[in-house]
């Protein structure tokens, strides 16, 4: 016998507006079936990914990427010699990481340590994906009177959609190790965090992201110039993540380490005989050399201009906009204007691009071309892994030019990123939101 029952429950999924209505067939009660299936589906996705990259490990426990590297500075910093050989290579962290890899590394046997600081960085990828797909039902994106249930799990098919689209592009990252998978999550965590006021959580995970790359410099400096509230959590981290970095029998061992990281940081982004995949690592690989002066010029007043918007989001429209802008800006600067931007780097801005992609499909009337075109672009972001000749064909030039077409796309934002509710403006001001 076929039972339908329509009750009308305000859930909105990616901010679609329109009723769900739940039904039941034959017992089966698609309201709360269905979401669960398909977390279901996309959790196991993404063990088969992780499965099947351990596997690979345990048959080739010499294919370690960049982890030999982090080993090395590792080994160095409790041995007590330089971890910062010369040259534009090698290991280009700060002295921190090596002190909280310390544990991995002294893991017997070795291969165990591969897996496990990979189960770390994609673990944690997978909880960004997780937390991202929960947006719509999360306590600080819900109207006060709203009758929507708290704490409910993602909307129907968005956990699923955002995994089908963001993985691909990490698996390179996975393979290799790099941290850019666990730069990845910290970049949509803060995000989150920043849009739920959790101004301590944000300052942690963008003090964790320092240790995972020089580069989130860019991100901190973004919160801790546009978000007044951000500026005391940030600046309490700093000396936090100082003293981790002195973990260290002999103090002045440990200065001279941070001294050497400075001027290794300076030599690096002026890199040698590096395939960097950037707009203008794109430009060059057409034939056309730009003058080194230029393209710093051009990188700073990117940068600079990424700083103007973001406050000016902040400004106009609250937290919403400038959490928004500080994201898209971050991800951007990650990507086509970082001058060690490499192939495998794109993971940090494919689930930015998945989550506009289910934000136009879902939202925006005659905008699923746009969701079509952002799900084909994170498709196009694996394209080192579809084949030696295809990776051929598309080293260096491909991702850049993929992500700076699809940009544009990215200035909208998506209509559940906005709270309905006052928002509360960093210093005490409270200010309506500016769609009501």
């Amino acid at each position: 016998m076929l039972r339908i029952r329509c009750p009308v429950l305000p859930i909105r999924s990616f901010g679609d507006n329109r009723p769900y209505r739940a039904f039941e067939f034959h017992g089966f009660d698609l309201e709360n079936g269905m979401p669960k299936i398909w977390n279901r589906i996309a959790w196991t996705i993404l063990a088969a990914v992780f499965l099947g990259m351990s596997v690979y490990l345990l048959l080739n426990p010499t294919r370690t990427g960049v982890v030999p590297n982090y080993r090395f500075a590792a080994t160095h910093w409790w041995d007590g010699t330089s971890m910062y050989p010369g040259g534009t290579h090698g290991f280009l962290y700060a002295p921190p990481f090596a002190v909280l890899f310390s544990p991995l590394n002294i893991l017997r046997p070795e291969i165990l340590g591969e897996i496990l600081w990979r189960a770390f960085g994609f673990g944690l990828f997978a909880w960004g994906l997780w937390m991202l797909s929960k947006w719509p039902q999360r306590p600080g994106a819900l109207q006060k009177d709203s009758n929507l249930c708290r704490d409910a799990g993602p909307a129907s098919g968005s956990f699923v959609a955002l995994v089908l689209l963001s993985v691909p592009a990490s698996l390179a990252s996975l393979n290799n190790g790099q941290t850019n998978l666990p730069l990845s999550a910290c970049l949509v965590l803060t995000a989150l965090a920043l849009r739920d006021q959790r101004w301590n959580l944000a300052a942690l995970l963008l003090s964790l992201s320092l240790v995972l790359k020089p580069i989130a410099l860019a991100p901190w400096l973004l919160a801790f110039a546009v978000l007044p509230a951000m500026r005391t959590p940030l600046l309490i981290g700093l000396p936090a993540l100082a003293l981790v970095g002195f973990f260290h029998p002999n103090p002045s061992y440990a200065w001279g380490q941070w001294v050497e990281f400075f001027v290794k940081l300076g030599h690096s982004y002026t890199p040698e005989n590096l395939r960097v995949s950037d707009i203008f690592g794109a430009i060059e690989r057409a034939g056309v050399r730009i003058p080194p002066m230029l393209e710093k010029a051009t990188r700073a007043g990117a940068c600079l201009a990424a700083l103007v918007w973001v406050w000016q989001s902040y400004r106009k429209t609250g937290l919403d906009g400038g959490t928004w802008a500080l994201w898209v800006a971050t991800a951007l600067v990650f990507t086509i204007l970082n001058p060690r931007a490499e192939t495998n780097s794109y993971v940090l801005i494919s689930p930015l691009l998945a989550y506009a992609a289910v934000s136009y499909w879902r939202e925006v009337k005659g905008g699923r071309w746009k969701g079509i075109v952002l799900a084909a672009a994170c498709l196009g972001l694996m394209c080192d892994g579809m084949g030696l000749w295809i990776y051929k064909a598309t080293d260096v030039w491909f991702k850049p030019l993929i992500v700076l077409l699809v940009s544009p796309l990215l200035f909208r934002m998506p209509e559940v990123w906005r709270q309905k509710t006052e928002n509360s403006i960093p210093g005490g001001r409270a200010v309506p939101s500016p769609l009501r």
